[in-house]
């Protein structure tokens, strides 16, 4: 309907003031007594070179007065907006037609990988891993009920000093018990006393280079315990990252792209360029230059603002950017995407701004008879706690399994208050749905930009804006269809629409504009902003009219109808968000 009254504003601005063409915006007043939409006026005023209020006044005479205006009932100037009321044969029709039409999205012939998680080998995730994951794989569902094709990938840090020292650590302090009961637990506590010791005895230095050499050499011992600690890893963090509905296609690793012959641990494209062979085509690009010493480094221009970088050191080893720049290379020959997009926090913006810079001066970019790809990093804020920040050396993290465990044990005592009848394995599963969606839900409304102050009373609160508001909005729709048949009959007799069902179902047509909008901004708070929304407008509707007690039998079954397409739409959302929906509370 939206549409329609734009076209038909758009009709009389050409005929009556010779408009040419332009684009109507058309926004919900502020309140439900000014009318269904309105159009503010001030774009017209520098072109009829008069004020928005007389253009609005105008509008109101010509439209009030004219028989054809359709599904305008009438409008109102208000200021400079013109407050437009739509009629309720036109509102019951276009509702009903809404209401019983299925969801069609055609396929999006645009492909998308996306590079999220960042978690190392050899370390638990912690408190922090809530914030990629979470906020990436929610963009990740939206792009799949949109339909794009897309690609979702780890690339995992296992290489650098800190995989060295795992297995120089394992070799000094290891014990095999450990590493096949906790793998990840054991590595972690050979991690932080490897560290302790190269502070006693500099001469590891040199012995965790020497591990290197070996490994990148294949030595077989080395390339034993490097299956088995990234194997482990990855397996440890699935658990994890599986509890909150995050699963990535793909987990490449950093040294897939050293290309020295290392097995691969998945099924993915084999490696064409490695970074090496990456090294030397920017050096004979002359956009890096090999120094005297054996190192490889970028100068970039003034204009630029970024400081030089090393992509090779004088012992021939590769850092970060190497590796990143070896990926981009990779990614474009196997896939070719119109866009990749990088994921990880707010310090990695200087490094990711080298690397797509290189990226493009290389001509990677380019794809045959379309647009360059684009390269975006979309960064995110931290998450912290009230009281002490987070170290991976001193062991002063919050493991994300606890964190979890916490949330289910918090949600239970919730359920326990409110409900004697939950027991057992139901208990146990509600509380695991409640608990892991509180946490969720409160970082994923939060702008992605943003830091987050973790609060245990905000995200469990069952008030207001959080997990357990919506979905126990959603169970109150639930337990109301659970009570009437599955089939409801609408007949062609015209209803008169409260302004609470009107607000309801003007908010589910919304559904496909925010799903739209989350993708093209990567933001999953508008996401999880309109699930709110949503359940805040059902609320309204339950608070304030019956629905099974209605005495008009069609009247009734619209609201029914109404609610079983909001029980759909709000699953929908809240699924994308990687939020789980309960059948009782």
């Amino acid at each position: 309907m939206k549409i329609e009254i734009g076209e038909y504003l758009l009709g009389i601005l050409i005929k009556h003031f010779g408009i040419s063409d332009m684009q109507i915006e058309l926004t919900l007043p502020p309140k439900k007594n000014m009318g269904d939409f309105a159009f503010g006026c001030f774009s017209l005023a520098r072109d009829l070179k008069k004020s928005p209020a007389t253009i609005a006044t105008d509008l109101e005479l010509i439209i009030n007065t004219d028989l054809n205006k359709k599904n305008i009932e009438r409008v109102i100037a208000d200021g400079p907006y013109l407050n437009i009321f739509i009629s309720g044969d036109s509102y019951f029709d276009d509702f009903l037609a809404f209401l019983q039409t299925p969801e069609r999205v055609e396929q999006k012939d645009e492909t998308i990988i996306i590079d999220y998680i960042g978690a190392n080998v050899g370390k638990p995730l912690h408190i922090g891993h809530m914030c990629t994951p979470t906020q990436w794989q929610a963009i990740i569902n939206v792009y799949k009920k949109l339909w794009y094709k897309s690609l979702w990938d780890t690339h995992i840090g296992d290489w650098g000093i800190i995989f060295w020292k795992l297995i120089r650590a394992y070799q000094e302090f290891g014990s095999e018990g450990k590493l096949h009961s906790d793998a990840v637990e054991h590595l972690f506590e050979l991690y932080v006393k490897i560290t302790s010791e190269a502070e006693k005895r500099p001469e590891l230095d040199e012995e965790f280079r020497n591990t290197f050499k070996k490994l990148s050499q294949g030595d077989r011992e080395m390339v034993e315990l490097w299956k088995q600690f990234t194997g482990y890893s990855i397996e440890a963090m699935d658990i994890q990252l599986t509890r909150l509905w995050v699963e990535p296609d793909y987990n490449i690793w950093e040294s897939f792209f050293e290309g020295i012959g290392l097995p691969k641990l998945w099924d993915y494209p084999d490696l064409e360029y490695s970074m090496k062979d990456v090294v030397k085509e920017l050096v004979e690009k002359k956009i890096a230059t090999q120094n005297e010493d054996g190192s490889v480094g970028v100068e970039f221009p003034e204009t630029t603002k970024m400081p030089s970088c090393i992509l090779q050191k004088r012992d021939g080893t590769h850092g970060y950017l190497a590796s990143d720049l070896a990926c981009i290379k990779y990614r474009m020959g196997s896939w070719a995407p119109e866009k990749i997009i990088y994921c990880n926090d707010m310090r990695q913006q200087l490094h990711f701004r080298q690397a797509f810079y290189i990226a493009k001066q290389a001509w990677w970019m380019k794809r045959e008879a379309k647009v360059d790809t684009q390269l975006i990093h979309a960064y995110n804020g931290f998450i912290t706690l009230k009281d002490w920040a987070m170290s991976t050396r001193k062991w002063k993290i919050i493991k994300l399994n606890l964190l979890l465990n916490e949330a289910e044990e918090r949600a239970k005592k919730i359920i326990q208050e409110k409900r004697d009848d939950i027991v057992g394995q139901e208990l146990e599963e509600l509380a695991k749905i409640i608990g892991l969606g509180a946490i969720n839900y409160g970082y994923l409304k939060k702008t992605r930009e943003s830091d987050v102050v973790f609060d245990w009373d905000e995200f469990m609160s069952f008030e207001g804006n959080s997990g357990p508001y919506i979905q126990y909005s959603y169970v109150r729709a639930k337990n109301i269809l659970s009570e009437v048949t599955p089939e409801l009959n609408i007949g062609k007799e015209k209803i008169e629409i409260s302004s609470e069902l009107k607000e309801l179902i003007l908010k589910l047509k919304e559904y496909n504009k925010y799903l739209q909008q989350t993708a093209e901004e990567a933001h999953p708070h508008i996401l999880a902003g309109y699930c709110y929304e949503l359940a805040r407008s059902f609320n309204t509707l339950y608070n304030n009219e019956s629905i099974l007690g209605e005495s008009r039998e069609e009247y009734k079954d619209f609201k029914l109808l109404t609610l079983q397409k909001y029980v759909y739409i709000l699953k929908e959302a809240m699924n994308a968000l990687g939020i789980d929906m309960p059948e009782k509370m």
